[in-house]
């Protein structure tokens, strides 16, 4: 929504907007556009502003307080997909960075490599792009680069968002049940995908993890069902460029860059990128040229300080998949170094049983893990619950070092007595964690 509210406010319009709590970065960048945000919400903002769209967010529902106000007034409402294709992809040729991992930090090395080729591309991604500085950028070239999220669209519109996106070129990088909320199983889930690549014309391009099981599936299905339709005419069908680690038209054997990006899931983020930039037309040197001079994404592994030999790193990782990933890219990067996790379960799967299993697997490539009570957790009945003391608990049963922790008070004591030099910690949260990312460098 923050991006929006900028790529609007860089096109003329006044902006403004609420929440019930912000936090950065997102906070600094809208007070940096002088776009005023209230909080928490309040019927009266919208009465103080009297906007003539009202944009409303997937995560606003019924009972929230301002939508009542306007749903009982009359007030004209879209969704921010709504706005997106209306202003800003209508004419463009949409770029559409999809999968259950790497969406950010993909969208925004496609954008810089584009930038970098003189493309002049209109940017939507989901985090601060350091060589931007900004989730978004407001191009006059013809194509846009989207972060496209499966989460729903809005209280009125159940669809995926990415399914207002029209692209043109779709990256799928991978697949697997997020969003347990919505998604009560991994097919309804692999559906939102299936009827994302449908979206795609015949002139477009498909851009396809080979590594990934669950994405190869939907390839295999949507050449099958198109050649059902067209008999043997498959040169009507839109082109499918694959990347993989071993397999693919773009491999980490066959391609070579250099970057300051770590782990296999980002090499596999960064073979993506290319695939796409080369259908484009992108020459290999720029390509290189803007891998190598790509800065990253902000709370995507992200040094946030250093203090008395200790590094502090902030991450934004919060399913299963991509801790562990995250955690062995950072072991491979800073392979003589104790990583010591703190991690808050934050997002609406994270904070529920279902994964606890898979978590234990992830925090085993800590050296000593602190895990933090579920954000917002009390609407959710106790044995659906992520239990933080029982998986401390079987993590010390295997032999791990590892404490559960409700209050940030006690955490940030035993930090202290726990950490020495050389550390490398790793806060990994998707919410603000009680401010620890802020306070973590005093305690030290």
């Amino acid at each position: 929504m923050g991006s929006l509210a900028g790529l609007l406010k860089k096109k003329g319009y006044e902006v403004t907007g609420s929440d019930q709590e912000m936090y950065e970065p997102m906070a600094s960048m809208l007070k940096k556009l002088k776009i005023p945000v209230f909080t928490p919400y309040k019927a009266f903002h919208v009465k103080r502003f009297k906007p003539d769209i009202a944009v409303v967010g997937n995560a606003i529902g019924r009972g929230n307080l301002e939508l009542e106000y306007m749903l009982s007034i009359g007030q004209s409402y879209r969704s921010m997909s709504d706005i997106l294709l209306e202003e800003f992809i209508i004419d463009k040729k949409s770029i559409v960075i999809a999968g259950t991992h790497g969406k950010t930090t993909t969208t925004a090395l496609v954008a810089w490599i584009l930038e970098c080729a003189g493309l002049d591309p209109t940017v939507f991604v989901g985090g601060v792009a350091k060589n931007f500085n900004s989730t978004f950028k407001l191009g006059k070239g013809k194509y846009i680069v989207l972060e496209g999220d499966e989460y729903d669209t809005a209280f009125f519109d159940k669809s995926p968002k990415f399914w207002h996106y029209r692209p043109f070129i779709g990256l799928v990088n991978n697949i697997e049940l997020d969003h347990i909320d919505i998604y009560p199983n991994l097919e309804t889930y692999k559906y939102a995908f299936e009827r994302f690549i449908n979206l795609i014309p015949k002139n477009g391009l498909l851009v396809a993890n080979a590594d990934d099981k669950n994405v190869m599936e939907l390839v295999k299905q949507a050449k099958a069902v198109f050649h059902v339709k067209q008999g043997s005419r498959a040169s009507l069908h839109y082109p499918v460029k694959r990347f993989g680690i071993q397999k693919g038209d773009y491999t980490a054997n066959n391609t070579k860059f250099e970057t300051s990006l770590s782990g296999k899931h980002n090499v596999l983020n960064i073979l993506g990128a290319i695939a796409i930039a080369r259908f484009i037309g992108v020459s290999h040197e720029t390509i290189k040229r803007a891998i190598t001079s790509f800065k990253g994404v902000k709370r995507r592994t992200e040094i946030i300080g250093e203090k008395n030999g200790i590094t502090v790193i902030d991450d934004y990782a919060h399913h299963p998949t991509a801790v562990r990933e995250t955690l062995i890219g950072l072991k491979q990067k800073f392979h003589m170094k104790r990583l010591f996790l703190m991690f808050e379960p934050g997002s609406a799967s994270s904070k529920r049983k279902v994964f606890e299993k898979q978590y234990i697997k992830a925090f085993s490539h800590a050296d000593i893990t602190y895990i933090y009570k579920p954000y917002k957790a009390h609407a959710l009945k106790s044995d659906e619950t992520f239990d933080n003391k029982k998986i401390a608990s079987v993590l010390r049963k295997k032999g791990m070092n590892a404490k559960a922790f409700n209050k940030i008070d006690d955490l940030l004591f035993h930090v202290k007595r726990d950490v020495r030099p050389g550390d490398i910690i790793v806060i990994m949260s998707c919410r603000g964690f009680e401010g620890l990312r802020e306070k973590i460098l005093n305690a030290l």
